[in-house]
């Protein structure tokens, strides 16, 4: 083994210490946490979440709002995606910019926009009121429906990027030849693109979903009492009421189901890989 070679495995030594330290060591913590309570290893944590029906309520909505927001996400992500993977090549790059710039700005500072765009006196329910009149009542605030929204905003930049990294792989020269044997632009769509797309729906999915269920400051900000999601439980477990135990257990019940989805996502993805390899 020469000097570069040493080098470059010194290196990859180091990478795998930092993880140790910065990822499994903060899950062992955790865990330890959720099933040692004093002085006892104990599961009475996981039986509190998953017998209290507070806790399942939680657990049920988190679920809802995180597959709500994750396929609302996909839909305006790859339209937006696939509006600027179209235009010219000298122009993608103002287009991006204009998707991503947001995430230049503080989420706090940008929730705060959504609570002015969203409040009372807000637009859309000035304009609902100018349409349909004043006596009919429409809250936004405070609702399931503002947390998804700030979660469809929150999230859409990573999905519209994975998808149109994925679309730019594709050679045109493939819709050219379907259109030119016959086939429709929808059906080109459907067979041809939409398929040799999926590698970046999938991964935009699985951003999309692993985000939305661990959001903290979305609904803090944008939800109200009853759209609280598992890390809100997990913060109040902890900071407020103290019990590091139900707030470390909560926090792994949170990981277990985001790596359960992300491992669906990637089984899906290699099953249409092998799908289109098989053809």
């Amino acid at each position: 083994m020469n000097r570069m070679q040493r080098f470059y495995t010194m290196l990859g030594w180091i990478a795998v210490l930092y993880m140790l330290l910065m990822f499994i060591y903060p899950v062992l913590k955790v865990v330890i946490t959720s099933v040692w309570v004093n002085g006892q290893f104990t599961f009475d944590n996981y039986k509190t979440i998953f017998s209290t029906a507070i806790y399942r309520q939680v657990l049920v909505k988190t679920l809802w709002i995180s597959i709500v927001s994750t396929f609302i996400t996909l839909i305006i992500g790859y339209a937006l995606a696939n509006f600027i993977a179209k235009r010219p090549a000298k122009k993608q790059g103002f287009w991006l910019m204009i998707v991503i710039a947001s995430m230049f700005m503080s989420l706090t500072v940008r929730l705060f926009g959504w609570m002015i765009v969203l409040g009372e006196k807000g637009p859309i329910i000035q304009l609902f009121r100018l349409l349909f009149g004043e006596k009919q009542e429409l809250t936004l605030m405070f609702s399931s429906v503002a947390v998804i929204i700030g979660i469809v905003h929150f999230v859409l930049p990573f999905v519209v990027l994975n998808i149109y990294t994925t679309l730019k792989k594709i050679e045109p020269s493939l819709s050219e030849a379907s259109i030119m044997l016959g086939a429709s632009p929808m059906r080109t769509f459907w067979k041809v693109i939409f398929p040799l797309s999926l590698p970046g729906v999938y991964a935009g999915a699985s951003l999309a979903f692993s985000l939305a269920a661990s959001t903290f400051l979305v609904p803090t900000i944008l939800g109200g009492p009853k759209d609280s999601l598992m890390s809100n439980l997990a913060y109040n477990s902890t900071i407020t009421v103290g019990n590091m135990g139900l707030g470390s257990a909560i926090s792994f019940v949170l990981l277990i189901i985001i790596v359960a989805v992300l491992m669906g996502l990637s089984a899906l993805e290699r099953r249409g890989h092998h799908a289109s390899e098989s053809r």
